[in-house]
């Protein structure tokens, strides 16, 4: 009896979470979007590009609102809100990065429940020529100077 009291907590949980993740159809850092739709897919970024996008499609969501979280570190560096306007919607957020920003980036697809529906991951690593500098001796706080603009 325990067991299959277990089994049906599991099944209900197994099912839960496979129900959030089936009104996303794709989610992928890009670096750009035309036509509403992205050019390539990123997985690693170097730090002379300064801006990334986060391109989902929802569907089965119409009427609801989805939310990009962008994180780095373990800290929320911006939200970004849309309400999905069909069954079948296209959505995208971008985030303007400094060069000291390295490491892992996340972006969480959330639900207006606070469900994350889905999440992905991107490297924001050092360009080649400030790997250059910091090996030659260079500090990496001399190496690389953020711009004095804000994002």
């Amino acid at each position: 009896m325990k067991r299959l009291v277990f089994l049906a907590i599991g099944l209900f949980f197994l099912s839960s979470a496979d129900a959030a993740t089936d009104n996303i159809a794709r989610s992928i850092f890009t670096s750009r979007v035309e036509n509403r739709e992205p050019t390539d897919k990123v997985g690693q970024l170097s730090n002379d590009n300064k801006k990334i996008y986060f391109f989902t499609e929802v569907i089965g969501m119409s009427g609801r609102t989805v939310t990009h979280r962008w994180q780095h570190r373990g800290h929320v560096k911006a939200q970004v809100s849309f309400k999905v306007g069909s069954n079948r919607w296209r959505i995208w957020s971008s985030k303007s990065l400094q060069p000291q920003w390295l490491g892992e980036w996340i972006v969480s697809v959330m639900d207006d429940e606070g469900n994350t529906l889905k999440e992905e991951s991107m490297a924001y690593i050092p360009s080649r020529s400030v790997a250059a500098t910091i090996t030659t001796g260079a500090t990496p706080d001399t190496a690389v100077q953020p711009p004095s603009a804000s994002h």
